[in-house]
């Protein structure tokens, strides 16, 4: 082969390198694009399905309400009959003078 032959050789396989690493640099710049585009669109999806599960969430508000009246009403009951037997308690532990 010829010096001028591989002379010529050589700068085709440097511009086609040339090329593959334009065109490398250009597929990478439009990753990142599309990476980036794909965050998001992932995140407005994730908000968007937060909201829906929110909104397909009973209402506990009544529930709590009346657990809290269930409650209130067991310490009030507890509390009619453990009082008497807690002051008869405490008037037997009393010394008699």
């Amino acid at each position: 082969m010829s010096e001028d032959r591989f002379g010529q050789l050589e700068q085709k396989i440097d511009s086609l390198g040339k090329d593959l690493r334009q065109d490398m640099r250009g597929l990478r710049d439009e990753m990142h694009g599309l990476y980036s585009d794909l965050g998001h669109q992932m995140r407005v999806l994730h908000e968007d399905t937060i909201d829906r599960i929110k909104a397909l969430a009973p209402d506990l508000e009544p529930i709590r309400r009346e657990f809290k009246a269930a409650d209130t009403e067991l310490r009030q009951g507890i509390d009619r009959r453990l009082s008497p037997l807690e002051n008869e308690a405490r008037a037997r532990r009393r010394p008699r003078s």
